[in-house]
Parts: C-alpha cells; structure tokens; sequence
C-alpha cells in the first residue's frame, strides 16, 4: 500500500524504460530497460529504505492478495494472490487464507503456511525493528493448521483489516531462517536470494544495473509477458529525458510539467496522467517562537499564492491542497476550501500580533527582533527551488523575510527529525491506509512539531472505529481542525504524469505506482494516431 508518508528526494518515483531490440528478436524477447535514478540498497524489503527496493520487491516476492488501486470509495479491496481465497470467522475476530497449491520458491521448495507465519513474525520481531510493525498490532497471533491454511486472530476488526495483514511480501522461511534477524541488516540477500514473483534476480552490478528474468513457475500463466528487464541506474534525470524523446525509452514516469506539451505533440508518445496520493506543502516548525501561533501560520498561508505556483510550476497538472488527505481518498472531506489568498489580511493578523515594521526597511518585528526565517529544500530539486523562491517573494510582502536555502538530501532529512529549522518547502506521500500520522502529538513523522488534543483525541477514535460510517465523521473533523491551525501550509496536488510510447500496451499507472503491472506489459505495434486526440 506504500504505507509511509515520506518525504521524497529530488529524483523519487522517476524511472525510465528503454526498449531495446536485437537484430531477428521476437517482440516476446524484447528487453525492457528500466533507468532510475539510485540503486536498491536490500533486496529483503523488511530492512530496505530506498524507493527501487520496494519496486523490487513487488516483481520478486508475493503478498497475500493484491491491493486495488481504486482508493476513492473506502480503503483498498483485494483480489486473490498466493491466497486463492479467505473469510472472516463468525465473530469477526479471526481471518482464515487457503493458499493456491502451484507457487514455488525459485529454489524448487513449495510456498506454504509455515512461510506466511514466519513472515509474520520476522515482520514483529523486535530484534528487527520494522518501521512499520505498528501496522500489525490488532493481530493477536497467527495458526497454521495445516500446509494451505493460515488462520489470523485479531484483537478486534477494522475498516483497514485486511489491509494491515496483506502488508508486506511473504519471505521463505526456509532461506532465511539460519541467519538471525539482527544480523539482516548487515546481510547481503543478494547473494542466495530465493523468490516467488512473477520474476527472479539475474544480476545485480552494484551502481550499474540490476536485471530480472521471467519466472518460469510464475503461476499466473502467460504472464510475464515480457521476459527480461533491466534497471539501468542513471543519476542524471536530464538525460532521462532525452532518452525519451530520441526514442530510446518507452516509458518515462515524472515528466515534468514543462515538458508536457513537447510529449502530446510526439506522435510516437502518448501522455499518461492520474492523481497521485501527493501533495506539496510548506512544513512551518510550531516548536518555534516565529510559528507557535497559530493565527501566525494562517497569515503566512493567506499570504501566498497557490493558484498562481500551480499554474506556473506545475503548468496545471494538478489541484489546489485543501488539507492532509488528498482529494482522490474516500476520508477526504468534501466540505474543505484552501485559505484564500489575503496579504492585507495577513498584515494585519501579523500587525495584531505585535509585528510591525517600526524601522522601516521592509521586514517586520516584534520586540526589536525581525521576523526572518530559513526556508530549506533539498538541493537538486528545481521545483522545490522555485516554490522557496516564490514562497519568499510573497512572503516578503506581507514584511516577512525568508531566506532560500538548499540543503543535501541526507542533512535535509536529520534535520527534519531532529527538529532542527525553521520552514522547509517537501512533497508528502499519503498512505491508502488512511491515517494522520504526521499531525500526531510525538509521532516521528510529525516534522513541524504540531500538538493538539483534540486532533489527537479524533485520531485514536477513528483508528478504533469497525465501520467507515463511524470512522469518516473523525477523519474528517480532525481534517478541519488541522486546516485552521495550519501546521503547514498544503500548496497543491500535483498528478503524476508519464511519457509512454505507442509501441507499449499494458502500461496502467495508478495511486499504488507505475510497476505494479509490470507482469502485463507486453511490446505491441499498434499505429500512431493523431496525438491532440490522446488515443
């Protein structure tokens, strides 16, 4: 489900796909190239950190079921995967999976309940130390009455139920079993990798490239259609997208926005959108005097014109941010407006508060100290640049001074978690397990330090809630008070968009990412046709 809210480096979530043809090759042996922008740093995705090993793991490993993308009605539904069916028990407390008798691992053994219930408690193991154990916590313990059947006991059920127990891919208990789980992140899986997904690791040339081949036990027969893929690493997302338009690429994921109408214009390209579970915002720290108040925090959203960055940064492709749920979400509330943009407003919230330009020079101040601030974004990032810029331009006429400054991806992250600055201009990824994480008292991911009882006391409600019909007032609720207290200032959705060539079928992006159809991809020859129609 892409559980965590992360903050996203400058090339997150980009990838690129060269078709390469050998000479005499049939369109079933065509390679697919993948170029992205960083290499995987575990193949075990229960100690990885890095977007690619994620990606990874949904070709090489199964879940239980496979998640729906369509998140805009409830939480996800599922489909079968290795389980060929569940059902709930009669109390509602218990989940019974009987798995499909024809996955093997790539080693020859059976995928049975013994790896199910090992997965399940290398994912609690706190030797491990998974980020995100805490999605497991209403399951009270795991049976496995026999080889096909997997029994789940919850301590109580939820509208996320079935969510939190499919997340996380099913490990072979028989491969990793021998080395103990505080030693996995030192262990190099590479080496003797054992799988089940629909294609197995090839290679692996550290910073070069990574390949997989069709898994030739793959249950689901026929697929994958296509039989190798590379992912070649290429740090430059300029000559990404080169590749694209010289024909060398197939499939581009993150054009960027100015580069839209050069790809509906290709009549060998087609261009790809969809709302992305995004937003772009900027993270103002409430531990700090300057953002403590938060009448303050509205004048600072109020003074700034969000219409006008969307329009111009992002050429359109995407939506004023009302809040902390995305538009596309089912708990997003439907009754939110952004703040308008007001500057004579903001002056004079700032002018009640005590801050005045009593000197003259242009920049507001409160007991003889101006109001200045720093405002990061991670180096690299040309958005991100431009919206700081545009963030301090606007800024600046309300009396407020904002310094611009970039910062290297790793030292913007500790200092996000440490606390340590002032306003940072990120994007934010929404889980489709709908929670407000990072607008809990204490939660770790709560970067802008905001606190208040009652959101608090809505969040943990709504967790608890057994129906959407009681969970959804909650969430929408704490949504409001978020808004009126602008912990951050939410600038926009932006979609995500893709550059694919007229020479590729099968290609689905959605809310859960680009690869998760990889399996169904198939090389075709079907014509251009006029690219103003986008057919």
């Amino acid at each position: 489900m892409r559980h965590l809210d992360r903050l996203l480096p400058a090339a997150a979530l980009t990838l690129a796909l060269v078709v390469m043809l050998p000479l005499g090759a049939s369109p079933a042996e065509r390679p697919v190239v993948i170029a992205v922008g960083g290499d995987v740093d575990s193949f075990n995705e229960y100690v990885a950190a890095s977007t690619l090993a994620f990606d990874l793991a949904d070709q090489l490993y199964l879940t239980l079921m496979e998640e729906s993308p369509d998140l805009s009605s409830g939480p996800p539904v599922f489909a079968p995967r290795l389980a060929r069916s569940w059902e709930f028990g009669a109390d509602g407390l218990s989940v019974s999976f009987h798995l499909r008798e024809d996955v093997r691992w790539s080693d020859g053994r059976e995928t049975t309940a013994a790896d199910v219930l090992y997965t399940w408690q290398s994912q609690t193991d706190p030797k491990l130390g998974w980020p995100d154990a805490e999605l497991k916590t209403n399951i009270a313990g795991v049976e496995t009455p026999d080889p096909r059947t997997v029994v789940f006991r919850l301590t109580k059920r939820t509208p996320y139920t079935l969510l939190e127990i499919n997340e996380g891919h099913i490990l072979p208990r028989h491969a990793l079993e021998t080395i103990p789980r505080d030693q996995w992140h030192q262990t190099d899986f590479s080496k003797s990798l054992v799988t089940n997904g629909p294609y197995r690791l090839a290679a692996w040339s550290p910073g070069q490239s990574i390949e997989l081949t069709r898994n030739p036990d793959y249950y689901e027969k026929g697929l994958p259609r296509i039989g190798r893929v590379l992912f070649r690493i290429v740090i430059d997302p300029a000559i990404r997208l080169q590749q694209v338009f010289a024909g060398e690429t197939d499939v581009l994921e993150g054009v960027p926005p100015e580069a839209v109408t050069t790809v509906t214009t290709d009549r060998q390209l087609r261009l790809a959108r969809f709302d992305q579970r995004m937003y772009t915002y900027v993270c103002w720290n409430n531990r700090r005097p300057l953002f403590a108040d938060p009448k303050i925090r509205r004048a600072l959203t109020m003074a700034l014109d969000r219409d006008e960055m969307l329009a111009v940064l992002a050429k359109g492709m995407g939506r004023p941010a009302t809040g902390p749920m995305v538009s596309s979400l089912w708990a997003a509330s439907r009754t939110l407006q952004p703040l308008p943009r007001d500057p004579a407003a903001s002056r004079r919230a700032l002018k009640d508060a005590g801050w005045e330009d009593r000197d003259g020079d242009g920049v507001v101040e409160k007991d003889g100290k101006p109001f200045v601030m720093e405002l990061e974004f991670n180096r690299g990032n040309t958005l991100r640049e431009n919206l700081a810029l545009r963030v301090a331009s606007q800024l600046s006429q309300i009396g407020v001074k904002a310094v611009p400054r970039a910062v290297e991806w790793a030292a913007f992250q500790k200092k996000h978690r440490d606390g340590d600055f002032d306003a940072f201009v990120a994007s934010r990824i929404v889980p489709t397990r709908v929670d407000l994480e990072s607008f809990v008292t204490g939660d770790p991911s709560n970067y802008a330090g905001y606190s208040s009882a009652e959101v608090d006391a809505l969040v943990i409600r709504a967790r608890q809630a057994a129906t959407l019909e009681e969970a959804r007032p909650l969430w929408e609720k704490a949504q409001e008070i978020i808004v009126r207290d602008q912990p951050v200032t939410f600038l926009f959705e932006q979609d995500r968009l893709y550059a694919v060539s007229r020479r590729i079928d099968g290609v689905e992006p959605g809310p859960l990412g680009l690869l998760g159809t990889l399996r169904k991809w198939r090389i075709g020859s079907a014509p251009a046709s006029d690219p103003t129609t986008g057919d």
